[in-house]
């Protein structure tokens, strides 16, 4: 009854070696798929050196990313929301105006300082010393990318010089957060009228 085990020896090496061979393959086929899926994270703008006229003018605020939903929380009540740049009297100062539109339709003004800082690559938020804003480039040519870092949250942001930008641009927009680890997404409704901006 051991004939079985005595006559085919040749039999029992060619098990772990087939089982190294597929190892192979598959550490093989691991390396193929991260070579193919390499993340490729937003190009980042330098602030003091933009041509502030690509970008001065009206925005509409499209959608949002972080890493965890408390990130994004303050944007959930919103409907949408449409901001304007202007350069003020002081060529290192930068004023951003919005109208947010709730979702239950009434209209909220805001208004931000940025600090332009020589050789710097960030933005600068007056009377937020710890928040620091920087500028990406998107898929798109009339979009812009936007992270906000502060001592609570940390968040990208997709603005858009259209309302309804391709679905590409979105998609975009989301494979860039996620290389970064922030896979909570927000899209904007943007389902009723934008608000107009209040006369200053």
């Amino acid at each position: 009854m051991f004939r079985a085990e005595v006559d085919s020896p040749s039999v029992l090496p060619a098990i772990p070696a087939m089982e190294g061979l597929w190892c192979y393959l598959f550490y093989l086929y691991g390396v193929l798929v991260d070579a193919l899926s390499l993340c490729e994270g937003p190009a980042k703008l330098h602030a003091s050196e933009l041509n502030r006229d690509q970008y001065i003018g009206r925005w509409f605020f499209i959608a949002a990313a972080a890493a965890s939903p408390s990130s994004l929380a303050t944007f959930s009540s919103s409907d949408s929301s449409i901001f304007s740049m202007t350069q003020s009297s002081s060529p290192e100062r930068l004023q951003l105006e919005a109208a947010i539109r709730l979702k239950t339709g009434q209209c909220v003004p805001r208004s931000w300082i940025y600090l332009l800082k020589e050789q710097s690559a960030d933005l600068a938020t007056e009377g937020r010393p710890h928040m620091r804003t920087e500028l990406f480039s998107g898929k798109c040519p009339d979009s812009i990318i936007v992270q906000e870092t502060d001592r609570d949250y940390q968040r990208i942001l997709l603005y858009s010089r259209v309302l309804h930008p391709a679905e590409g641009c979105i998609s975009d927009f989301k494979g860039k957060a996620s290389c970064l680890d922030m896979n909570e997404f927000l899209l904007i409704p943007r389902t009723q009228g934008a608000c107009e901006f209040q006369a200053s």
